[in-house]
């Protein structure tokens, strides 16, 4: 770090503190607070009260060693079935390539690989959770559908666009069964503040659990959200015939933990209130400190370290070999 870094954090301490700090008009808190909706879990006699609840993760690792790059892809699945208990499964990608966008190309390849697990099990479990952003996996993929050269995907026969046709497929056609949870985000859907909006909610809404007015998000107030979210919904329309859209929400499961962005697709006739409900009710008995448990599990499960990745190297014999990185 250059030295003169601190001295220019000095300077501009009052400009970067008010923005942290940002105090909201009355107005605007009142705003936030008239946006979220008190709800505690019920029983509720329309939902299966034995549901079957899988989550969904991947990660992923690698070591640049001088001339190539040794890799490993984790994609676990986590399901608790009342009548068998909890199960964990998963897929394990490992290779050696010499690609020059590397880390870009994992995250492609992590999640054709989180689909295809989820495609595998989807029929399997009643709720289906997701670790991430609808919106952002369908942007990543719809982009990487029209570049050439992924040449990690091209080795292992994975064509991004029906990887991405998958996608639409799968959320489409499962309405309420799949949904994608955000532990963080900085989209400002809903507010347009300064900060994203799972700030605002988790610091003006009194700790209570409920939600957030749902809203379609072709209205995102970011506006290259909404029009990703109309492009959704008109890829939806020519894969499927159906016009389905995606949800948004921000979810607090228990009283005082944090607060989670939720998406989820929904068809016109749908009711985002009951959809949301129904959801609060499926899975807060399977939470863990305001955290929905197989998602947790999942992501435990999935990380992969640089401790994991040097027993992997051990194991391979080249953890000596110059690395890609090292100093001349």
């Amino acid at each position: 770090m250059l030295t003169q870094t601190l001295d220019i954090t000095l300077e501009m301490y009052d400009f970067i503190r008010g923005k942290i700090d940002e105090n909201l008009t009355i107005d605007n808190i009142e705003r936030i607070r008239s946006l979220w909706i008190p709800y505690k879990p019920c029983n509720n006699p329309y939902l299966r009260k034995r549901s079957v609840i899988a989550a969904i993760d991947s990660g992923y690792n690698y070591i640049e060693y001088r001339g190539y790059a040794l890799y490993v892809v984790n994609t676990v699945w986590v399901k608790l079935d009342p009548w068998s208990g909890e199960v964990i499964d998963g897929f394990v990608d490992m290779d050696v390539v010499g690609v020059p966008n590397i880390e870009y190309e994992l995250s492609l390849l992590s999640m054709a690989m989180e689909i295809n697990t989820a495609l595998n099990i989807i029929n399997d479990v009643d709720i289906l959770l997701m670790d991430g952003s609808l919106i952002a996996m369908f942007s990543k993929l719809r982009r990487a559908s029209i570049e050439h050269g992924h040449e990690l995907l091209d080795a292992k026969k994975i064509d991004v666009s029906r990887v991405l046709k998958e996608l639409i497929y799968m959320v489409s056609l499962n309405p309420r069964k799949i949904v994608f949870i955000s532990k963080n985000s900085n989209a400002r859907d809903l507010l347009g503040f300064v900060k994203g909006d799972i700030y605002y909610f988790e610091r003006y809404t009194d700790g209570v659990p409920g939600y957030s007015r749902p809203i379609d998000l072709v209205y995102s107030k970011h506006l290259s959200i909404a029009t990703i979210a109309r492009v959704f919904r008109n890829y939806s329309r020519n894969v499927t015939g159906l016009n389905n859209s995606i949800g948004l929400s921000y979810i607090r499961f228990e009283p005082f933990s944090r607060i989670y962005r939720v998406e989820f697709v929904f068809e016109p006739h749908e009711s985002l209130d009951d959809i949301l409900k129904s959801l609060i009710d499926s899975i807060s008995e399977n939470t863990v400190q305001g955290y929905p448990y197989p998602l947790m599990r999942a992501d435990q499960m999935a990380k992969i370290g640089f401790e994991d990745m040097a027993r992997v190297a051990a194991l391979l014999g080249v953890i000596e070999d110059p690395r890609g990185r090292e100093p001349l």
